[in-house]
């Protein structure tokens, strides 16, 4: 319970019911997905937190400029309710792959790709994370792979992929990367769809 604590700040306990507490645990196991075999990664060498709000929505009608996009996409429809979002760095072998498998991406099968990626967070140049969100139906959805980048200069979204065969997110896991990035101080201006 603690840790939800630490990945959002504005969660408190003024106000909720035992049952409305026990509700965003449980949405927060949801979204947590772990792998405890395997080789293990060792956290982010710059103490940047995950992403973790509950019950909360997208004002229908908000523009969110993506780039590589003809002007603003306009926020609609079903991404509007009411939902759990989760980043979560990705701290083991098991899990990156998991990843792949669950955007459809060259991690789910492509052993270059993979070992690409442990290096660069053996070496802790990069770290990756994992965009999740709970509908209010139960669904978890994976939106967007991440890789932060620790440079000199600061701390940079290098890449964020959506599901295939669309590789540049939605206009909804754009939407909560950017709230991210602002909470944690990362740098999305050099983001590359296709780097």
């Amino acid at each position: 319970m603690t840790e939800m604590f630490d990945l959002d700040a504005g969660l408190s306990l003024v106000g909720k019911t035992a049952k409305s507490m026990t509700r965003s645990r449980e949405a927060y196991l949801l979204t947590n997905i772990a792998f405890a075999e395997g080789e293990q990664f060792s956290p982010n060498p710059e103490g940047i937190n995950g992403f973790f709000r509950d019950s909360v929505a997208i004002p229908p009608g908000t523009q969110v400029f993506i780039p590589y996009y003809v002007g603003n996409c306009v926020v609609s429809g079903s991404v509007c309710g009411v939902v759990t979002v989760r980043i979560s760095e990705i701290l083991s072998w098991d899990r990156l792959k998991y990843e792949g498998v669950k955007l459809g991406n060259c991690l789910k099968d492509d052993v270059f790709s993979q070992l690409k990626y442990a290096s660069r967070v053996s070496d802790q140049s990069s770290s990756f994370w994992s965009m999740t969100i709970l509908r209010e139906d139960g669904a978890v959805e994976h939106l967007c792979l991440i890789e932060v980048w620790h440079l000199d200069r600061g701390n940079i979204i290098h890449q964020a992929e959506g599901v295939r065969p669309r590789t540049i997110p939605t206009a909804e896991a754009w939407y909560w990367l950017v709230r991210w990035c602002e909470a944690e101080g990362l740098d999305l201006r050099e983001w590359d769809c296709y780097a």
